[in-house]
């Protein structure tokens, strides 16, 4: 190990004597960048401890945004121990965003480190707090932003400026930021398109308006008038 386990929050207040059981328990493996480690819908068999690198979760799309994480996890962070919890499938998939190693716990000796050492169920209490405020955070961010833009109420520096608790949200903010940069690109082009229209409108209103009137016997008499009227004044 890389890391100790007193360095890490879900094993930092676990008496010393159990540390030993703890890392009978573990075991190691290693993913190129770019790996799936675990798809959304899989079994939750394991939480998976970051030793080395960083690994994103991420809901599978499609389109421009495939794969956009959603959360970076880095070394001594902790994932996947909801699934173990609640024994539901994964509710996200998880890439490694750089090379990593992670120290993966199956869910018979999590449940049996759990059931004999108290700490270790109250520090996954205390992360699935974090991860409920943290999840709140994000939402709470993507709302406001959501709404400044549907309202026209936002400059894209403002949103890429938000204070963000982690480099996950702040590339949220700057992708905000691009999205209202484009759309208010679009709406200062529309603003254009149609102050274009409207002097073309208003030109074509305007060459109807002589036409009719040039056009009319009014005055194409008015027209016959004036030229006699110069043929007699150069006779004259």
């Amino acid at each position: 190990m890389t890391i100790s386990l007193g360095s890490m929050a879900l094993f930092a207040e676990l008496p010393l004597e159990a540390h030993a059981e703890v890392l009978a328990a573990l075991h190691s493996r290693n993913y190129p960048a770019g790996t799936v480690i675990f798809n959304q819908g899989d079994p939750g068999d394991e939480l998976l401890i970051v030793e080395a690198g960083e690994i994103a979760i991420f809901a599978p799309t499609t389109g421009p945004a495939i794969g956009q994480a959603i959360r970076i996890f880095k070394p001594g962070d902790v994932l996947g121990e909801m699934a173990l919890i609640d024994q539901q499938p994964r509710s996200l998939s998880a890439r490694a965003e750089s090379d990593a190693a992670v120290l993966t716990l199956g869910k018979a000796d999590f449940r049996r480190l759990v059931a004999g050492n108290p700490e270790l169920g109250l520090a996954v209490m205390r992360g699935l707090s974090e991860r409920i405020r943290y999840t709140t955070d994000f939402l709470t961010q993507v709302r406001t932003w959501v709404q400044r833009v549907a309202a026209g109420n936002f400059q894209p520096g403002d949103i890429n400026t938000t204070p963000a608790r982690d480099s996950t949200l702040a590339s949220l903010a700057a992708d905000f930021a691009r999205m209202a940069a484009e759309v208010q690109r679009r709406e200062d082009e529309l603003k254009r398109e149609v102050a274009q229209l409207r002097i073309e409108i208003d030109e074509t209103r305007r060459q109807q308006d002589v036409d009719r009137i040039t056009q009319s016997e009014e005055f194409v008499s008015m027209r016959e008038q004036a030229r006699r009227m110069r043929e007699e004044l150069r006779g004259g």
